[in-house]
């Protein structure tokens, strides 16, 4: 089977929708010979920052010389983002070979797209011979594919509004999912602040005969310079003088759970010096996180795609650039708060373009359009992300930055954009390869 082909079978799978819970996923994996059980597992769930503390715990062991895996999702461009290993992505003919050798028992067991993307994460962690990967929960948690790990530590971030129609209506309910991935004995870190969704989790983990952890607040001082963050996360020696090239507060909070988590790890037998989490968080790659990909004009990209991600990049943007305004491309997928994002991103934005990704769970126009209105923006509208980029770039003038924000899915057609108008020499990017593959 050819690449092409097999990766046409795995899209063709969304037809089966998102399918919670375990059933599934434990029969596949029997049939793969439980490839979970050949390494040693972190699990990540939380409603943002989540991808951030995956990459920034798997360039931390990969720093330490483990043979590390990560498996994170939605990807920008390439599916094969989703899989990496300290070798780089997944390669193209493993991918062909999973779904050659395992296509009949996938459709005759109508495993879903995140079904299979899970198991295909774990099928090559063990062909690869990985001993740590790092897993970030795909939606929620509790029913959430990945939660068939028996992991060494379990993360969860923050909770936000997200999925709302799926996990609940409150961040109480949220939370709820999101707490299934604590398991009996398996250390809990978490970056929650909120006094009564902590309790929450203090009292599962009591229930759970299990430990709570979470990171220290410390801010003696941050700065920003040559592409770096310099912050200190605690007053120990692991945890000061640190630098990553991801930028902004939250990622100073997602750095310090990052950091957190490397103790517990030490406590548990999975040894990780202070050398390789600095080195780890100052060569970490995280695409479209505030990612300044050219500087003539200067264009930013970040997947803030909920209300959570809005505040966040904003906050970042008065940090960094002060009152400077961006002319605006967003497009995301069907949401209940357009309202509360628009009026974020509009303390920010001199004008928008709205657009709305090729997915088959984009969001209708309308609905931005209203958000846009109501947040008082100017804006025009163009249906191809491509274009909302060209339109972008003639209204930016000297000296004016763009900012294209939304969904993984309106990133990434933006950033193939970019890419064909850099080879076409109409637009100099600081590097040709500005996700994780190149082509």
């Amino acid at each position: 089977m050819h690449y092409d082909d097999a990766i046409k079978f795995v899209y063709g799978l969304e037809l089966f929708g998102i399918k919670m819970g375990l059933d599934n996923i434990t029969r596949f994996l029997d049939h793969l010979g439980n490839p979970q059980n050949s390494f040693q597992s972190i699990h990540v769930a939380g409603t943002n920052g989540k991808g951030s503390v995956c990459s920034m715990l798997f360039s931390i062991l990969k720093a330490h010389g483990y043979n590390a895996g990560v498996f994170t999702s939605p990807h920008l461009v390439d599916y094969r983002e989703r899989v990496r290993t300290v070798q780089g992505a997944i390669d193209k003919r493993s991918v062909a070979e999973f779904v050659e050798k395992h296509r009949r028992f996938i459709v005759d067991a109508r495993i879903t797209f995140f079904e299979i993307s899970t198991a295909l994460a774990f099928w090559y962690f063990r062909k690869m011979s990985v001993e740590v990967a790092v897993v970030e929960v795909g939606l929620g948690g509790r029913l959430d594919a990945t939660n068939i790990l028996r992991p060494r530590l379990s993360v969860i971030t923050h909770i936000d509004f997200d999925h709302t129609k799926i996990l609940g209506s409150t961040l109480e309910k949220i939370a709820v999912e999101k707490a299934g991935i604590i398991k009996s004995g398996v250390p809990l870190v978490t970056g929650e602040r909120r006094p009564e969704l902590y309790e929450m989790f203090r009292e599962v983990c009591k229930e759970r005969h299990t430990t709570i952890i979470r990171p220290a607040r410390l801010r003696k001082r941050y700065s920003f310079s040559n592409g770096l963050m310099r912050f200190d996360v605690s007053c120990t020696p692991v945890g000061s003088g640190l630098s990553c090239s991801l930028v902004g507060v939250h990622q100073i909070d997602n750095a310090a759970i990052a950091v957190k988590c490397a103790e517990v790890l030490n406590r548990q037998g999975i040894k990780i010096s202070d050398r390789a989490v600095k080195m780890g968080l100052r060569r970490i790659r995280w695409p479209a996180r505030f990612q300044l990909v050219s500087k003539q004009p200067e264009i930013v990209l970040d997947v803030a795609h909920n209300p959570g991600g809005a505040r966040a990049l904003v906050r970042t943007f008065r940090t960094i650039y002060g009152n400077r305004k961006a002319i605006l491309v967003c497009g995301f997928l069907e949401r209940p708060d357009f309202d509360i994002m628009m009026k974020e991103f509009a303390l920010i934005t001199k004008r928008a373009v709205i657009t709305r990704p090729q997915a088959h769970r984009a969001a209708e126009i309308e609905g931005v359009i209203w958000g846009a209105t109501n947040a008082g923006l100017d804006f025009d509208v163009k249906l191809v992300v491509a274009d909302a980029v060209d339109r972008a770039l003639k209204l930016a003038a000297k000296g004016e930055m763009i900012l294209i924000c939304g969904s993984h899915y309106t990133v990434g057609e933006a950033i193939t954009r970019l890419k064909q108008l850099h080879s076409r020499k109409r637009l100099n990017l600081l590097s040709a390869d500005i996700t994780y593959i190149d082509g």
